[in-house]
């Protein structure tokens, strides 16, 4: 299975430039939230500079469905910035891909939900299976490029179906990654919208208030 990076559509409203996503709701058909975040604020007006130790948690809620995407530094998620080159940082990728697709190692959801689907996405492409990579004759050439270009954050994003109202999200920073110092949080639901920095010791969200 090959883990590669997947784009996402990009609006930018009343300089207010945020992540919309667009999620199926069975019959519903497809459904863009996007008028809900411009009500947001201006504290995150520009897209979230990369920052060690600092993660982004973004929430969007259409009737009995969620998406939830966890964005993090691959620093912190992995301990390296690179495409993996040996073993052992294979193995770390691959143990961080198993723990964010099970969700609920990373975040509990109060009330009675369910996982429908999970994405990882890695800014370069990585073979879950064990498959070598491309490489370049020029390989030195080649990661110089990777490394200024790269996008360097990985991506978990998260389909929940939610049988009843949900009024809290507990986040696990130090499961996530010991070395991650807070996750900011930005939500908009059907009762309305926020956003929260999430931090170790402060880590569960109340999305009424």
């Amino acid at each position: 299975m090959c883990y590669t990076v997947t784009i996402k559509q990009r609006v930018i409203v009343m300089s207010v430039s945020f992540l919309i996503r667009t999620f199926t709701l069975g019959v519903a058909g497809l459904v863009t939230i996007a008028g809900a975040m411009l009500m947001i604020g201006s504290a995150q007006a520009a897209e979230n500079e990369h920052r060690h130790g600092q993660g982004s948690l973004q929430i969007l809620q259409a009737e009995n469905q969620w998406q939830l995407t966890l964005s993090l530094p691959l620093d912190d998620a992995f301990g390296f910035e690179h495409a993996p080159e040996t073993d052992e940082q294979k193995s770390q990728i691959r143990h961080f891909v198993v723990q964010a697709e099970s969700f609920d190692t990373f975040i509990k959801m109060q009330g009675n939900c369910s996982l429908q689907g999970a994405t990882v996405n890695l800014p370069w492409p990585f073979y879950a299976d064990g498959e070598p990579p491309r490489r370049s004759e020029n390989a030195h050439n080649e990661r110089m490029h990777e490394e200024v270009h790269a996008h360097k954050d990985v991506e978990a994003v998260y389909q929940i179906g939610c049988e009843e109202a949900i009024e809290s999200i507990t986040v696990n920073v130090p499961a996530i990654s010991p070395s991650l110092v807070s996750i900011d949080a930005q939500w908009a639901t059907e009762k309305g919208q926020g956003m929260q920095i999430i931090t170790p010791n402060d880590n569960t969200l109340f999305l009424r208030r």
